[in-house]
């Protein structure tokens, strides 16, 4: 009887101490292939919160992409230790695979998403808190949109695709916010606006959480399936934009929450307020439609 409870247990740990090595992997490759730069001592010795903020989105993202493959692997016991291995191995492709993903997104966020100045110059450098809040914004919800692909049944290189058409779609939700917003994003980040970088890294969660919906599942064809991602996806910007405007009316009545975080001094509280409303209204559809 107590075998039941001890065999999970024991596994559970070889898989954690093995999530932590791709951990590591991951923080060795954002400090040596994205950033370049000493993370230990930017961390540490200069007390870079901003660099802070966005290994810790990244390393949170990696940690939502390893979920769907961990809970698949640690939820099957088996007494084989060759099953056993083979899970192991999984674990560690897929992990690999993960990471290697979260680094391309890294790449488009910086080159696409804000193409007016260096994320790394404003992050490292410039200590900017607002940028900072955008990548680890677009860090999570491209987490979840990577532990989606590994839920359901299909041939492997579906995945890749539909997260391919993700990255558009969280690309498109960064354009059209900064096209409703009355002021310029990437001169307010560039001003180190906390406020704006912590609302436009919600509303990237938001939407990363409503397209993780439209991806995961079961592989039903080529027309069902992009049908499917499609109307998710157009359904998801409809009700982000939505919730911005609930967010002002019940949660900040009589308060413009855009117009706060774009005072000469930003209101920091009105920029996490309106992520809250982006990110809790997301689970609030996803939990309405599931």
């Amino acid at each position: 009887m107590l075998e039941a409870y001890l065999i999970p247990m024991a596994t559970g740990v070889v898989y954690v101490f093995e999530a932590f090595i791709l951990l590591w992997i991951a923080k060795a490759a954002y400090g040596l292939i994205y950033r370049r730069v000493d993370i230990k001592a930017e961390l540490f010795e200069r007390k870079n919160v901003a660099l802070a903020i966005s290994l810790a989105g990244y390393l949170f993202g990696v940690v939502m992409a390893l979920g769907g493959v961990l809970a698949d692997s640690g939820g099957a016991v088996t007494g084989a230790a060759t099953a056993w291995k083979a899970n192991l191995s999984s674990v560690a492709i897929y992990g690999v695979a993960a990471i290697v993903l979260m680094l391309v997104a890294s790449f488009l966020c910086e080159k696409i998403l804000l193409p007016h100045f260096d994320n790394t110059k404003e992050v490292v450098e410039d200590r900017n808190l607002g940028t900072a809040f955008v990548e680890a914004g677009m860090h999570c919800g491209n987490g979840l949109i990577v532990l989606a692909i590994t839920q359901g049944q299909g041939p492997w290189w579906v995945g890749p695709i539909f997260w391919l058409l993700a990255q558009f779609v969280l690309i498109v939700t960064g354009l059209l916010y900064e096209w409703i917003t009355t002021h310029n994003i990437h001169d307010e980040l560039e001003r180190d606006n906390t406020a704006v970088g912590l609302a436009f890294g919600g509303a990237l969660v938001g939407m990363g959480n409503i397209v993780s919906m439209a991806i995961s599942g079961d592989f039903l064809g080529w027309k069902d399936s992009l049908i499917g991602f499609a109307s998710y996806a157009v359904f998801g910007l409809i009700m982000l934009f939505l919730i911005k405007k609930l967010t002002d009316v019940i949660l900040a009545p009589g308060i413009n929450l855009g117009d706060e975080q774009f005072r000469e001094v930003p209101n920091v509280g009105a920029g996490l307020i309106e992520a809250f409303g982006y990110i809790g209204g997301s689970m609030l559809i996803i939990w309405g439609l599931g």
